[in-house]
């Protein structure tokens, strides 16, 4: 076989490694918030890791003040307004994590998954986690399981696929997302964003959404990205799914399914990284309805992305 895969306890968490051993390339996953937070590539003797991911030497620290990196957003994403909403003639407010005035990027990005299982085959390794969210947080009272299938690839591709199950004999709100940092190099200066989307959504000075769409054409044939500045939110267009990243060495594929259909581009002050974000709904989905998915009694909801990166 060609894959490896690697679990080490980590402080209160585990780190899993899988490795395509005929290649070199290597990702780690964290199993706390359950992020990948590693892809290291070879060329010659040298390493670079494609990924801006979380410095974990001292366990779990400053992960909110260093931009959530690879975070998985659920069951809000990005900014909840005020942390608050009304749902079924009843009004909730948010516990958890706030920027400022409003309620930011779920629940989930610091619960532990558990793993359930994990498989080589000669394609591909494989890894399953889940996590049981059991109405910790007051403002999100309802019973559901995430279970989460990482799956590396020969071709050096990345497969995840998310499936939410309400546990509830009633209908509940829900939105899912990924937070993951890309670089290809030092900067992003010198890097090519190239995706399509049906328009912009437009936002307030607090970055929430207004529901206008604003016709946006920027990035169809690939924009440079030096001197652009970006914290903005796009409505796929569902026939091209594919948001792509490159530079003179390398090219990462973004593809997502139609299940998440919004995407959200962050340029971080540093500008080492550029955060790509698969979103099943806007900011402030459960107060917009832009996308919030209400999700049956026991109803199953499985959505799909994948990250390949090309060598040049």
């Amino acid at each position: 076989m060609s894959f490896t895969i690697d679990i080490q306890p980590h402080f209160d968490f585990k780190i899993i490694r899988i490795a395509n051993n005929d290649t070199k390339v290597y990702i780690d996953i964290v199993t706390k918030g359950g992020l990948l937070n590693s892809w290291v590539q070879h060329k010659g003797s040298a390493q670079f890791d494609v990924i801006d991911g979380n410095e974990l030497s001292k366990g779990w620290v400053n992960f909110e003040s260093n931009g959530f990196k690879s975070a998985k957003m659920n069951p809000f994403c990005c900014r909840l307004n005020f942390g608050h909403y009304d749902y079924h003639d009843s009004s909730f407010k948010i516990e958890k994590f706030y920027l400022h005035k409003h309620a930011i990027h779920g629940l989930l990005y610091d619960e532990v998954f558990e793993i359930e299982k994990t498989e080589i085959n000669d394609q591909c390794a494989i890894v399953w986690l889940s996590y049981h969210y059991q109405k910790k947080d007051i403002g999100y009272p309802f019973d559901y399981h995430v279970k989460l299938k990482w799956s590396f690839w020969k071709d050096n591709k990345i497969m995840i696929q998310t499936e939410i199950n309400n546990n509830e004999n009633t209908d509940i709100p829900m939105m899912d997302g990924w937070h993951p940092y890309f670089k290809l190099a030092d900067s992003i200066d010198d890097c090519t964003l190239q995706f399509i989307n049906n328009g912009l959504l437009e936002y307030d000075m607090e970055i929430i959404p207004t529901k206008e769409i604003i016709p946006n054409h920027e990035f169809e044939n690939g924009t440079k990205l030096k001197g652009v500045n970006l914290d903005n939110g796009y409505v796929l267009d569902p026939n091209n799914p594919i948001c792509i990243l490159e530079n003179n060495q390398y090219k990462i594929v973004v593809t997502a399914d139609h299940n998440y259909p919004y995407l959200q581009i962050y340029t971080p002050p540093h500008r080492k990284s550029i955060a790509i974000e698969n979103l099943s709904g806007a900011p402030d989905s459960f107060n917009n309805k832009m996308g919030l998915h209400i999700m049956q009694p026991h109803e199953i909801w499985t959505l799909n992305t994948q990250y390949q990166l090309f060598n040049k």
